[in-house]
């Protein structure tokens, strides 16, 4: 395999992932948008379609004046599929997503508490990337690497879990380090309320679309995976701002706690019980309209255009909906009123494992970064650009 130099890789980079974001887009337009000589795109197209990475779409329409239709390049769906892995206290989740981005494969089960115990969470990750793997293989796709989506406090930039209380972890765990010796493939993790905001920014996706968007992660669910936990309601935020995930100082960004709660709170909120077995149990009104509260306050203060509500059945979401709606209103200071966007998310089901697997895409068809030296500045896995990773799949060489 030929090691490009630097300019040519971030070209090809930023032509992947011009096709990823625009889904279908002919190659005139790529030279337009990224000011690239046509001669250059078409070269860098040709290598990629030999390579499998693209393939020709259906032709577009013939402009004002008539003449040739375009032809469009799109991402080979057959190429690879990429693996997504939600586990939290009451299930674990898996998905496989095409390059292109297609969902082709969901799996979920109930956590077994005693196997999760004796496992610990390394080997209940060890066991459900098993189920991911065989099913890559059974649909006979290149599985490029693997992304991981969990209620934990998570340090991206290290690779580790700090904390966990869903999951019972207390001390560090060097989580990335053992997930790629168990995978021996690029693995990549976030918190799970950050991973929904992969999804949705997947189903917006543009080169030019920059939105802020906060997206709400609302479980009932078990506290920890041990039997008879009792069962709560769990907050997550995610946040995307000036179109990109926002993870903040050490990625603690998200991380929720009530503005009214008190020392004597039984949960993230001053209102609700320690245990809360229904959605329809009387204090879920109090809490819905406490987190109401808190999200119309960042909304307004952060000026975000959208908010999307995700993790609980219809009916409950569309009563939180409507309190944030009221919220968002009644503390906006000035007229006319926001006008802000307050929806259901677009994914409710799978929606953490789908996210992660979707992180994995962004990382790929991420452009790398010129440093000192007009070196390539990061490296996607064993000390390959990610572009370099498809190529090793593709088994052929590079321009």
């Amino acid at each position: 395999m030929r090691v490009l130099n630097s300019l040519s890789e971030i070209n090809i980079s930023r032509i992947l992932r011009l096709i990823w974001l625009e889904k279908k887009i002919s190659r005139v337009d790529i030279a337009t948008c990224l000011g690239m000589d046509k001669s250059t795109v078409t070269k860098i197209t040709s290598e990629l379609s030999s390579m499998g990475i693209i393939r020709e779409a259906e032709a577009g329409e013939s402009g004002p004046q008539g003449g040739r239709k375009p032809i469009f390049l799109e991402l080979n769906k057959e190429f690879a599929v990429v693996g997504g892995i939600e586990i939290n206290p009451q299930n674990f989740n898996c998905s496989l997503v095409s390059i292109n981005g297609e969902i082709v494969f969901t799996y979920s089960e109930a956590i077994n508490t005693d196997e999760y115990a004796a496992l610990g969470l390394m080997g209940f990750f060890e066991k459900v990337f098993q189920i991911v793997k065989k099913e890559a293989k059974a649909k006979k796709r290149i599985l490029l690497g693997i992304g991981v989506g969990l209620p934990a406090l998570i340090d991206v930039e290290q690779g580790t879990i700090n904390q966990s209380i869903p999951l019972m972890i207390y001390e560090p765990v060097d989580f990335i380090k053992k997930a790629e010796e168990i995978t021996k493939l690029p693995v990549f993790f976030d918190n799970d309320a950050r991973c929904c905001c992969y999804t949705e920014k997947m189903i917006w996706r543009t080169s030019t679309t920059e939105k802020n968007m906060m997206y709400v992660l609302v479980q009932h669910r078990p506290q920890q995976p041990v039997k008879n936990s009792p069962r709560n309601i769990s907050v997550g935020f995610g946040f995307v701002l000036n179109g990109k995930i926002y993870h903040g100082a050490n990625s603690t960004a998200g991380e929720f706690r009530s503005m009214l709660w008190n020392p004597t709170s039984q949960n993230q909120f001053v209102n609700g019980a320690a245990t809360i077995e229904k959605l329809s149990d009387s204090s879920v009104n109090g809490i819905f309209k406490e987190l109401a509260q808190n999200i119309a306050f960042l909304v307004n203060t952060l000026n975000l255009d959208v908010v999307y509500v995700g993790g609980i059945e219809k009916k409950a979401s569309a009563e939180l909906l409507n309190y944030i709606r009221e919220d968002i209103a009644y503390l906006w200071p000035y007229e006319p009123n926001k006008t802000s966007l307050v929806t259901s998310a677009s994914v409710t089901e799978n929606v953490v494992s789908e996210g992660a697997a979707i992180l994995v895409l962004d990382k790929i068809f991420g452009v790398p970064e010129l440093a000192d030296g007009n070196g390539i500045e990061t490296k996607f896995y064993n000390n390959l650009t990610a572009f370099q990773w498809l190529e090793s799949k593709a088994g052929k060489e590079s321009v």
